[in-house]
């Protein structure tokens, strides 16, 4: 996995007043933590910067955090917010990590293959977009590519039936469902369902709601 170095700054202030004032200057507000960092730190991040560091990668990104007054050191972009109706990045954790030591992260899956199923009219029911796994820092995949084009109808793909590259364990339930090929008359009573459970404003998978910061009432 690349690294790219991100540009940090302390940020004085919290809450949700401060963190919407630092949004309005551009940057995004953030927090640094881990096993060996110290206390957790309320950071600042170039919003330009950040976004140009995480293109193209969904999941679990190692940057190079370069933290004033702090010198440098490596850490997982464990968790983004965004904002619900822009879709704007408006908080990052960030986990300071050392690069010899195993950590969690999250990566997406990827469906390569037209299903043999679908082209006899079944449905491709796409169920886990992503899966934990742990690795060194520098194994982390920003994919995980899963074939589908062998996929008859009745047929599905489990967690247990995913290649991880070498050195990736991937931590989630093995009898997990991936992705299955649901019969047509299947197909649209799953989509009845969904749209009978669906909330009003639906959110892409893995994305937060903005939520005000600890110790202030949001406002």
């Amino acid at each position: 996995m690349q690294q790219t170095t991100v540009k940090v700054k302390p940020r004085p202030a919290t809450g949700t007043r401060a963190a919407k004032a630092v949004r309005s200057q551009g940057g995004v507000p953030g927090i640094v933590y881990g096993k060996g960092f110290g206390d957790p730190l309320p950071v600042v991040v170039d919003a330009k910067d950040l976004r140009a560091a995480l293109a193209g990668h969904a999941g679990s990104t190692v940057l190079t955090l370069d933290i004033e007054g702090r010198g440098t050191t490596p850490a997982i972009v464990q968790d983004r917010q965004l904002d619900v109706i822009t879709k704007r990045l408006i908080h990052v954790d960030l986990h300071a990590i050392s690069m010899d030591e195993v950590v969690e992260a999250h990566v997406p899956l990827v469906l390569a293959g037209t299903p043999a199923g679908v082209k006899e009219g079944g449905i491709l029911d796409f169920v886990v977009r992503e899966v934990t796994i742990e690795a060194l820092p520098t194994d982390i995949p920003d994919q995980i590519t899963v074939d589908v084009s062998r996929l008859n109808i009745f047929d599905t793909i489990h967690v247990r039936d995913l290649t991880p590259p070498p050195g990736v364990t991937i931590t989630d339930d093995p009898s997990e469902i991936i992705v299955s090929i649901l019969p047509p008359a299947k197909a649209e009573e799953a989509a009845t369902a969904a749209a009978a459970e669906a909330p009003a404003e639906p959110e892409l998978i893995g994305e937060k709601k903005a939520e005000p910061e600890e110790g202030e009432e949001a406002g």
